[in-house]
């Protein structure tokens, strides 16, 4: 197996610092930065093809991080089909066989998986959604995003603050510009959310920093993190994929994502972050390593 990529091992030497003051016990996350192709092309067959494809890249991911402990697995929003809407998007459904294969492989390798999926409803209705599939295979999360942006028309606005258990703790979820309002994280935290969980899909000029400068408003001591007094996971799409991860053959286009991922403490300050770049080259696929404090009871 080839190693992590340096940012990973720099949050694991973190993580086993936080576990070894956190003797109630951690929820060892994994944030992933993945590269999605898109799935609302003129052509269905390979809008189908894309989807199997990014279902594969998810799987490799799984494994992977599943060998090396990790006990939550994110990916960014809309991870599944790719984040592009169009008329000719294929939609999901939460009973469909790409969701089945992800609760297969939650179950087989027991662990938490959330993903991102352009979902048609029971009603028909079409929604931006962020779920979290248990290591039973229940889904146990199904997050609307609240705040749309190039989504618009294409799907309705959720409008819920759901929160939720993962190992004891009380996580809620925030869809990329829905963290753009405070809101928004208010509600979540009113509910009782003690981690916030924030999957992205945003350019900010393509740049690692950009993003970072793009969510600033979270961090530090007088940031929103802070005044909330809960932790926070963000992650987000990556431009270009990562020799690491055993890419896909082929010349490798840019697609104009960050990349990045942030894990903040109560008191603001950051736990864990994929290094900064102003670099567009940089914004490659990574994954990011962190083991969070389980309240006691």
């Amino acid at each position: 197996m080839k190693p992590l990529a340096i940012a990973a091992l720099v949050s694991l030497v973190l993580s086993s610092l936080v576990v070894a003051q956190q003797p109630a016990g951690h929820l060892k996350m994994a944030l992933v930065n993945i590269k999605s192709r898109y799935s609302d092309g003129p052509d269905p067959t390979v809008n189908q093809a894309n989807l199997q494809a990014n279902l594969k890249r998810h799987f490799y991911f799984i494994d992977r991080l599943a060998a090396d402990g990790a006990e939550f697995i994110g990916f960014p929003e809309l991870s599944v089909n790719g984040y592009h809407f169009s008329k000719s998007m294929t939609w999901l459904k939460l009973d469909g066989l790409e969701v089945q294969a992800l609760q297969k492989k939650a179950i087989e390798k027991r662990v938490y998986i959330s993903v991102g999926i352009a979902l048609e409803d029971a009603d028909g209705k079409r929604w931006n959604v962020q779920i979290v599939i248990d290591p039973q295979g229940r889904i146990i999360a199904v997050h609307r995003k609240i705040w749309l942006t190039k989504e618009k028309g294409f799907v309705e606005a959720g409008s819920e603050h759901k929160v939720f258990d993962i190992k004891g703790i009380k996580t809620g979820i925030a869809i990329c510009a829905d963290g753009s309002d405070r809101k928004n994280l208010e509600a979540l935290v009113k509910n009782g959310a003690q981690l916030i969980y924030a999957p992205h899909a945003n350019t900010t000029g393509g740049t690692i920093a950009g993003w970072y400068k793009f969510r600033a408003a979270w961090a530090g001591p007088d940031g929103w993190i802070a005044q909330l007094k809960v932790h926070a996971a963000l992650h987000n799409h990556a431009g270009l994929y990562h020799n690491d991860f055993d890419p896909p053959t082929g010349k490798d286009a840019n697609a104009g994502w960050a990349s990045g991922a942030w894990f903040i403490g109560p008191d603001g300050k950051t736990l864990a972050q994929m290094p900064t770049s102003t670099q567009k080259s940089d914004s490659r696929e990574s994954v990011l390593i962190y083991s969070v404090p389980i309240p006691r009871r």
